[in-house]
């Protein structure tokens, strides 16, 4: 009885010994892989766009003490205070300002557009969109519009069907600019919202419009005149200095404004696009 336990216990002993052997020589080597390195790039400031809402507070500003007389500096204190956007703020501050360097523009330098506030609306797009990329996609927009012009004439359509289709063609247009400008990693064009396309659409309609009305000649002059009021605007309102002194002294911004405008709304005096012109007739002290 004793030799079989002991034979047995012999087995088993053997058996796990075995066990323990064949495990050690089927246990996985583990191989050391190689860590891919990450090539970090150097990052590009993307360009700042007062146009979007952001959280991030780009100006310092100060809490201000009502005294009366800084009422909107006030507001604009406690509205910020309150969570309201600060680039919207600005932006808002800035349209006038905008609309009164057209206007300067426009009666003593002589620089026609679609209006005042044709330019301003354009201004902004240029802004959204960069003023090289605004008019990149204008040109686009103006091109579809006029070929697609073209083919409907010769469709005999009313008005409003002819434009609804026109506005098919510039949509699809612009799609295809975008992926194309995504594939190109143009960032400025591929990540367009759809107000600044809708203001240059609405530019192309006055243009055409105005074709109809007048004359080709006559659309051309004064959307090249809204193009650079806009460009001119657009400019103007990315200046970072100009920015904060809107935000800090918003009173200073409402009285300029207000005198500005008087003293161009009672200017009297030639055009310096029209000195050429009236040459021979000014006279000379």
């Amino acid at each position: 009885m004793r030799k079989t336990a002991l034979i047995v216990f012999a087995c088993i002993y053997l058996s796990l010994g075995i066990i323990r052997i064949e495990a050690k020589a089927v246990s996985p080597t583990v191989i050391p892989t190689a860590i891919p390195t990450v090539e970090i790039m150097p990052t590009v400031a993307a360009r700042e766009n007062i146009t979007e809402v952001s959280n991030k507070t780009a100006i310092k500003t100060t809490e201000v003490k009502w005294k009366g007389w800084n009422s909107i500096s006030f507001l604009i204190s406690e509205a910020i205070k309150r969570g309201v956007p600060e680039n919207t703020i600005v932006l808002l501050l800035l349209l006038p300002l905008v609309a009164t360097l057209a206007s300067f523009l426009h009666y003593v330098g002589g620089l026609s557009g679609y209006g005042v506030f044709t330019p301003t609306m354009m201004a902004v797009a240029f802004l959204a969109t960069g003023v090289t990329g605004g008019l990149v996609l204008f040109a686009v927009i103006l091109a579809i519009t006029s070929l697609s012009n073209i083919f409907l004439k010769k469709m005999k359509l009313h008005f409003w069907p002819a434009r609804s289709i026109s506005l098919l063609f510039v949509s699809l247009g612009t799609f295809g600019v975008m992926i194309v400008s995504a594939l190109l990693n143009i960032s400025e064009v591929s990540k367009i919202s759809i107000f600044p396309i809708l203001f240059m659409i609405l530019l192309t309609e006055e243009f055409v419009r105005t074709q109809l009305i007048k004359s080709k000649k006559e659309a051309v002059r004064l959307t090249i005149g809204t193009l650079i009021l806009a460009g001119v605007g657009a400019i103007s309102m990315e200046i970072k200095g100009l920015q904060e002194l809107v935000l800090k002294y918003p009173e200073m911004l409402v009285l300029m404004v207000i005198v500005i405008n008087i003293v161009v709304g009672s200017y009297g005096g030639i055009r310096l696009t029209e000195i050429k012109r009236f040459k021979n007739a000014i006279r000379k002290k």
